[in-house]
């Protein structure tokens, strides 16, 4: 028996799972391999992951696309901030779901696998770090104070942008930065949450797992 709690925080997890668009695209190249397939060929484990890897691949181009767009165009509107707080999420509930609350498909552990996850892992880390330095300066400038006397400027410009941002995620100190709002405080405290989230996942993973998985011959169903 598992209570009523488990059952519903895993059917939250499951409503979430279709709402993160890296699935969208993983459905788009599987279609795409089965639509591929000449007339007597069947579906292999094989076509179906390698296409899956190439939308992620494109969707990692995507979201990174966004992201540089809005930076260099200096979009501070509302629907590019609601935007990049979507893509936090998704970024963090990727490596959640597949790799600590545990996909039904198996894992590969071989060498080259690992050293992909490795990637993987330093370009969404990478990617919300970036994106917190985004809404710092685009959506928060004024709401953080600079301190004149720690630092030589008056607005928050890309590099201190990113400077804050990473002090935020591994230290929590702002070094010449003060937090002005109740909002941007709880950006701030959202930013370490993500860190913590991350490197949590990071240590799940290096522990030894005796759950049993589905065979990868569930791909095809």
């Amino acid at each position: 028996m598992n209570g009523f709690i488990y059952p519903l925080f895993n059917s939250l997890i499951n409503f979430l799972y279709y709402t993160n668009l890296v699935e969208l695209f993983k459905f788009i190249g599987r279609f795409y391999a089965i639509l591929s397939l000449k007339k007597d060929e069947k579906v292999s484990v094989d076509i179906i992951r390698s296409c899956s890897i190439i939308a992620i691949d494109i969707y990692q181009i995507f979201k990174w696309g966004l992201l540089v767009f809005f930076w260099l165009s200096e979009n501070n509107s509302l629907t590019s901030k609601l935007i990049i707080y979507y893509l936090i999420y998704s970024n963090l509930f990727v490596y959640f779901y597949y790799h600590t609350w545990g996909s039904k498909y198996k894992q590969r552990n071989d060498r080259e696998a690992l050293k992909k996850n490795f990637l993987n892992y330093l370009m969404a880390i990478a990617f919300y770090l970036f994106s917190y330095a985004y809404l710092y300066k685009f959506h928060y400038n004024d709401m953080i104070l600079i301190d004149s006397k720690l630092l030589d400027i008056s607005v928050l410009d890309s590099i201190n942008a990113i400077y804050l941002s990473i002090s935020t995620a591994f230290t929590l100190t702002f070094g010449g930065f003060q937090p002005l709002t109740q909002e941007v405080r709880v950006v701030f405290l959202s930013e370490l949450i993500n860190t913590f989230l991350f490197f949590t996942i990071i240590v799940s993973n290096s522990i030894p797992s005796n759950f049993t998985q589905k065979e990868d011959n569930e791909l095809q169903k």
